[in-house]
């Protein structure tokens, strides 16, 4: 019994040298490999830790180039396994350091940059506002498919207007966007919001019928007749109708006569 603990021992100390002690691991502490670039198990080079490198698969897996010597970073499955400033590589099992980063650009899909350390952190990926903010994020970055901290610089589907400027003319399928209150003269797909667009934002009939539980389409009528014109529906017929605008509510259809 004694014998089985101690061989158990030993086999948990291994294991957890093998998470903490990277590339180290593969060589003992003043191991060489000898030559540079040279490949490797998970498709990384054979280069310990100290020795001259260009780039990370120089390196034995779990370590990284840094400023041309390979370092230890540590092995991982997922980001998650690596420390602050840290994600996995999964092509070699090896947590690498964020990149240096001025602007989200220089990050790759599913990252933003983070200002404050200066380096890519990740976030999620995305299609849409919605998905996104379903996420735990403020907005989707749809050019780079990003999940985004903080509210879309270029305006949202839902908010309130207090500005007196009119909304843009849309194309179907589409809504105004809103920034601080008022209509930034763009529009975006409906499909793209970070939720379903109040009734008063659909500019056209299709888009109003689509939302018929909660968004009734208002016309104007042309050459009316009937008693009730004006008042309702019931009693009035017209030579011709356009749509004017879609209300909150299911209420019966109105007909504004215009002669």
């Amino acid at each position: 019994m004694n014998k089985l603990l101690s061989s158990l021992g030993v086999a948990i100390a291994v294991a957890t040298i093998s998470v903490l002690a990277g590339c180290q691991l593969y060589f003992g502490s003043s191991g060489s490999s000898g030559g540079n670039g040279g490949s490797g198990g998970n498709g990384s080079g054979t280069n310990p830790p100290g020795a001259e490198c260009s780039m990370d698969t120089n390196c034995a897996a779990g370590c990284f180039c840094a400023n041309g010597v390979c370092t230890e970073g540590g092995f991982c499955a997922t980001d998650k396994d690596c420390g602050s400033g840290f994600h996995c590589d999964p092509s070699r099992s090896s947590c690498i350091p964020n990149a240096v980063c001025t602007s989200d650009a220089q990050c790759k899909p599913g990252a933003m940059c983070d200002i404050k350390s200066g380096g890519c952190q990740s976030t999620c990926l995305c299609a849409s506002d919605a998905d996104a903010i379903s996420a735990g994020f403020g907005w989707c970055d749809e050019a780079r498919g990003t999940c985004m901290t903080g509210a879309d610089p270029a305006g949202a589907c839902l908010g309130t207007i207090s500005c007196t400027g009119p909304a843009p003319t849309c194309p179907e399928n589409q809504v105004p966007l809103i920034k601080a209150g008022c209509f930034t003269g763009q529009c975006r797909a409906i499909a793209a919001c970070e939720g379903a667009p109040a009734c008063g934002s659909l500019q056209h009939l299709d888009d109003c019928q689509a939302r018929n539980a909660d968004c009734t389409p208002i016309y104007t009528g042309h050459h009316c007749h009937g008693t009730t014109c004006g008042v309702s529906p019931d009693d009035c017929t017209c030579d011709t109708t356009d749509f004017t605008s879609c209300e909150t509510g299911a209420v019966p259809l109105n007909i504004i006569p215009v002669d």
